[in-house]
């Protein structure tokens, strides 16, 4: 299998057996549900384990799995940190107010925390884009023959 290789819902079984009860079409939906975020800009290592993770917090979400983490989604109780019976007392877990609403929702299972570690490894912080307009004789900036349009601090109007 190469880095790339589209997850199988085999593999993805073997990898969270949780998962074994649910039928193989509906696995490969997720799957491609999964592909949508994921696509072939990650790194390679990182590419079907982000694939995995992803469709595993998709799938605990819908309450699909046989582990709690599944029950308490399904059954609505996955937010709550107190639950009594005797006149009625609810608490919620409280909300992070560092966190925006996506990193909340993406972090509210296991999996989802795994994949939010592989997605700041692939696509947080700064990116650099190198761009050439002419002919360079080397990578060295100190070798270019002149100053270039948009090259940084080099702008004409």
């Amino acid at each position: 299998m190469a880095a790339y290789d589209p997850v199988t819902p085999a593999e993805f079984k073997a990898a969270k057996p949780q998962f074994d009860a649910v039928d193989n079409a509906t696995v490969q939906q997720y799957l491609d549900m999964a592909a949508l975020w994921v696509d072939k800009s990650w790194v390679a290592s990182s590419y079907r384990p982000a694939i995995i993770a992803l469709t595993c917090h998709l799938m605990t979400l819908a309450g699909l799995g046989n582990d709690a983490d599944s029950s308490a989604h399904k059954d609505g109780t996955a937010g709550f940190q107190t639950i009594k019976s005797g006149t009625l007392t609810l608490t919620k877990f409280a909300k992070d107010s560092n966190q925006s609403d996506y990193q909340r929702w993406i972090t509210s299972t296991a999996c989802g925390e795994y994949f939010w570690i592989l997605f700041q490894m692939n696509k947080r912080g700064p990116r650099v884009a190198v761009v050439s307009t002419g002919i360079c004789p080397s990578p060295y900036a100190k070798d270019w023959p002149g100053p270039v349009y948009g090259w940084p601090g080099v702008f004409y109007s």
